[in-house]
């Protein structure tokens, strides 16, 4: 029987060969998982994926904004959207390692801001733990964002101090931002111990809410009798009580 003769082998393009490397090709970077999640909001996820290397206008992303107190407080009332554009796809860009890479720990604070003043509390939980298991993001290296509005800095310094006890609470509790968390066999055990983070300084510096300038920087139903900021009524937090807000902090200690 005569040999069999082979057709011509198919043409197998460019993009198809590139895709099947990178399929097979594994990377700290975590590629391929990245083009999926980009792909849940973006029409052309592989343009997507190479502007996040694109060290423009730094390395770091800039802070969003940021927005004064208004703005914040009637984006929903006026669908301006500042939070649907911010928070849209956050849990996505969060599992993206080249985002958290360019990520800071000082644009978390800024969307924790956010967050607070929008009324947007069911988010905060999320956002103080990515905070915790960004393990090279320590308490006391955030940076002082000398902030141009003195209202919205004393919110910042609010922020911080209460995203420090919700540290050290974790801590507590044995759980570890490298996440090597620390585990009790019974509930009588005693708690593990730990090094509680340390506040910046410059927190100590930032005063309270100014009263006359709350006046006129927010819309009069978020004042109370006394001229304080209510974010939530009935608030308990001293953190946020010592510079006139009146807030609750329960989503800050979240597992």
């Amino acid at each position: 029987m005569p040999p069999r003769r082979r057709g011509p082998r198919p043409k197998i393009s460019f993009w198809v060969r590139f895709l099947a490397w990178l399929r097979a090709w594994h990377s700290p970077l975590r590629l391929r998982s990245s083009l999926i999640r980009l792909s849940h909001d973006h029409k052309y996820p592989f343009l997507a994926l190479l502007r996040l290397f694109v060290p423009y206008p730094s390395w770091s992303f800039p802070i969003p904004g940021p927005f004064p107190l208004r703005a914040l407080i009637e984006d929903k009332k006026n669908d301006t959207g500042i939070i649907r554009s911010h928070f849209g796809d956050i849990h996505n860009l969060r599992a993206i390692p080249i985002w958290r890479l360019r990520d800071t720990p000082l644009r978390s604070i800024y969307r924790l801001y956010e967050l607070h003043l929008s009324d947007a509390y069911e988010l905060i939980g999320w956002e103080t733990e990515y905070f915790f298991f960004q393990s090279n993001w320590k308490i006391r290296d955030i940076p002082d964002p000398s902030d141009s509005d003195p209202l919205r800095y004393s919110i910042l310094a609010s922020i911080v101090e209460e995203l420090h006890e919700a540290v050290n609470w974790r801590l507590s509790l044995g759980l570890r931002r490298n996440r090597a968390h620390v585990y009790r066999e019974k509930n009588s055990d005693p708690l593990p111990t730990f090094i509680p983070e340390e506040l910046p300084p410059w927190t100590r510096n930032v005063g309270p809410l100014h009263k006359g300038l709350l006046r006129v920087s927010v819309p009069p139903e978020v004042l109370d009798a006394e001229g304080n900021l209510v974010l939530e009524a009935g608030g308990k937090s001293l953190n946020f009580a010592r510079r006139n807000i009146v807030t609750n902090t329960g989503w800050f200690y979240t597992i």
